[in-house]
Parts: structure tokens; C-alpha cells; sequence
């Protein structure tokens, strides 16, 4: 055995855990979407108002992202993600001693904007710690934890049902459990000191933090609008259903192997190879209805390959950028993010109003067309810098 590996050993060791973390935080989320959303429409509110409590996780990313680089310079940064994953424990409580749809919406924020603190948070710490040979390959693992989590969660909601305490005891379980393997890692995200040398524009100009825009701004077609293409165009309910399934599929497969092959061959090439997938796709997808099994197929890929997307262009801001230009970069990916996830819904939606149910298909083809000509011209211009 070399020298170094007892330390290569303990730095996967803690990477497995902070994986694990973010699994069981994702879990949590996951929980929470699917207990939120019922209940309310139990309570009778209105598709409006769940569809704006819905968006409250987005809209508190969107203004507390920018808040990370300063919190990580006036205080420790253990100390803060425990504390958000303290508030993430306690703030469901509200949902079973308040019937207020204004308070859940509320609440929604609290929460959402707490475990989405935690999941940049985590980004930025494992971008900076990953050395560069290995990046692509932990970002990979960070995000098919999450996937996975976020998959387990909203499957343990109809188990313990959305009515009264047991939901809500799984969510602070889970978030629990994060806290416990917090503490197990026996780590902390970087502490940062300074200001950031490099400007916000420039920072959004970086492929990797306009992938981030892309990604929140497609997000929503395969959760929320696939299932009701793929019925508008004549699928039962039980396959329109199985699309969502087969998109989350292939977004945790397939961030892994591809994150370690950015690693090998290169990142740029990679996330344009995701690019090409993620446009070809809607191109093909009408023709896929006549044969339920290919539509599945293609949505594997679509799958993976947006998820594959989200996990090149993460482990390339490490690639470019150090210490405090990390953290910004990292705030600008994630305010992009949120960006996206919020005005997503509803482009993609008003597409499939002015041509159901092909307009989603073409909404789709259009935005990763503008990103791979983009791409494809900043990488000409700055000679595939990141």
C-alpha cells in the first residue's frame, strides 16, 4: 500500500457519507412535495394556489443563494449547515398546527429555502474538496444520491399517509438522519475570506453556470407536463405515469459513469455529447407514442442526459475557478437554477397551450438548440474554457 492511500481511503469514505447526507436531505424533499401538494388539495385549495405554494422551494433559492459567500466568511461553515438543517427539522411542524394556506406557503419557503441552502452548500463543498482527476465522478455520486433520495421520499408518503403527524415525523427523521451523518463525516465546507475577483456578468457568461439556467428551465417537462403530453396524445395513465419514472431512472444511472468519464476524456466535450442527447430526444419522442416500450427508452436517456448536464457543468466550475470565485461561481449557478425552475413551468406551458400537445416537444428542442449554439460559439470564442 502507497502512503497515500490511508488518506485517499478516508477522503472516499467521507465522500460516501456526505453522499449519504445529501440522500437522506433529498429524502426529506421529496417527502414534503408530494405530503404539501396533497394535503392541500384535500383542503380544497385551488390548482392556482397550490401550483404558487409549489413554487415558494424556487423562489426561496432564488434569494438566499446569494447569501452564501457571505455566510461563509463571517461564520463557520459546519456551524451553518447544521443550522439549516436545524430549521429544515423544525419548520414542518407548522403544517400540522396551522390549517392557514398563507402560513403553509410560508412554511414552504422556510423549508424549501433551508434544504436548498444545504444542497448548495454541499455543491460548493464537494466541487472544492474533489481533486480534479476524481470531480466529475463525486459530483456524479452527489447527484445520484440526491435522485435517489428525492425518489425514496415521495414513495414513503402514501405509506404514512397525508394526514396528521406520521408524515411529518419521516420528514425531521430524515432530516435527522443528515444531521447524523453530518456528524459522522467529521467535515465541514471550506471557509472562504476575501471578495470575489471575477464579476457576476462574467460569471454568468461561463457555459457551466448557463447549463444551470437550461437545466432549471427544463426541470419541469418531465415531472410535471410529460405525464399529461403523453395522455393528451393518447397513452393511458399508467404509461403517462411510467415516463416520469423512466426520467428519474436514468437520472441516477447515468450521472456517475458519465461524471467519471468527464473525468477521463474531458468535460467540455462530455456535457456537448449531454447537449446533442438532450436535444435529439424531443426530436424523435412523437414518434416513440405508437410504441410505448421506445417512449420509456427514450425517456431514460432524456433522463440521463439532463442529469448528466446538471453534473458536468458543476465539476467544471471547480475546473475554472478557486476559493471565493468558487462560492460566487457556485451562487451564480444556483441563482440561475432557480431562475430557471421558476419561469420553466410556465414557458413550457404556454408552448403547449399554443400547439398541444407537440408544442411541449418543440418548447423543449428550441431551448437545448439555443444552448448547444451557445455553447458551441463560447467554446470557439474562449477555446473550451468552462
Amino acid at each position: 500500500m502507497t502512503q497515500g492511500a490511508p488518506g485517499t481511503v478516508t477522503a472516499h469514505l467521507k465522500m460516501t457519507v456526505l453522499s449519504a447526507t445529501v440522500a437522506a436531505a433529498a429524502a426529506a424533499a421529496g417527502a414534503s412535495y408530494a405530503y404539501v401538494d396533497l394535503s392541500l388539495h384535500r383542503m380544497g385549495a385551488s390548482a392556482t394556489a397550490i401550483g404558487m405554494n409549489a413554487a415558494m422551494p424556487a423562489l426561496a433559492w432564488l434569494l438566499t443563494t446569494p447569501l452564501m459567500p457571505t455566510l461563509l466568511r463571517r461564520f463557520d461553515p459546519g456551524a451553518v449547515l447544521r443550522a439549516l438543517l436545524v430549521v429544515a427539522m423544525l419548520s414542518p411542524l407548522g403544517f400540522v398546527l396551522s390549517a392557514d394556506q398563507d402560513v403553509w406557503m410560508a412554511l414552504r419557503f422556510l423549508f424549501g429555502g433551508s434544504l436548498g441552502m444545504v444542497f448548495r452548500l454541499t455543491e460548493y463543498w464537494i466541487s472544492a474538496a474533489s481533486p480534479d482527476d476524481r470531480r466529475g465522478f463525486n459530483v456524479g455520486l452527489y447527484a445520484s444520491a440526491f435522485c435517489a433520495g428525492a425518489a425514496v421520499g415521495a414513495a414513503l408518503v402514501p405509506l404514512t399517509g397525508t394526514e396528521g403527524w406520521p408524515t411529518i415525523l419521516l420528514i425531521q427523521a430524515l432530516v435527522g438522519v443528515a444531521l447524523v451523518m453530518l456528524a459522522v463525516a467529521k467535515a465541514a465546507p471550506p471557509r472562504i475570506t476575501g471578495a470575489p475577483r471575477i464579476s457576476l456578468a462574467k460569471l454568468s457568461a461561463s457555459v457551466a453556470v448557463m447549463t444551470a439556467l437550461i437545466f432549471g428551465l427544463f426541470e419541469s417537462v418531465p415531472y410535471t407536463l410529460m405525464p399529461v403530453y403523453a395522455v393528451t396524445a393518447g397513452l393511458s395513465e399508467d404509461w403517462a405515469a411510467g415516463t416520469v419514472s423512466a426520467f428519474l431512472i436514468g437520472a441516477l444511472l447515468f450521472p456517475i459513469p458519465v461524471g467519471a468519464l468527464a473525468d477521463r476524456v474531458g468535460k467540455p466535450g462530455v456535457l456537448a455529447a449531454c447537449g446533442v442527447a438532450g436535444l435529439a430526444v424531443p426530436l424523435i419522442l412523437p414518434a416513440t407514442l405508437a410504441v410505448p416500450q421506445a417512449l420509456m427508452a427514450a425517456m431514460l436517456v432524456w433522463g440521463g442526459a439532463a442529469g448528466s448536464l446538471y453534473t458536468v457543468a458543476l465539476a467544471m466550475l471547480a475546473d475554472r475557478f478557486r476559493g471565493v470565485d468558487l462560492a460566487a461561481a457556485n451562487v451564480a449557478f444556483g441563482t440561475l437554477y432557480a431562475f430557471g425552475a421558476l419561469a420553466g413551468p410556465l414557458l413550457h406551458g404556454m408552448a403547449m397551450d399554443w400547439h398541444p400537445p407537440q408544442g411541449l416537444m418543440e418548447s423543449s428542442f428550441l431551448l437545448f438548440l439555443v444552448y448547444l449554439s451557445t455553447m458551441f460559439w463560447s467554446f470557439r470564442r474562449m477555446g473550451s474554457r468552462p
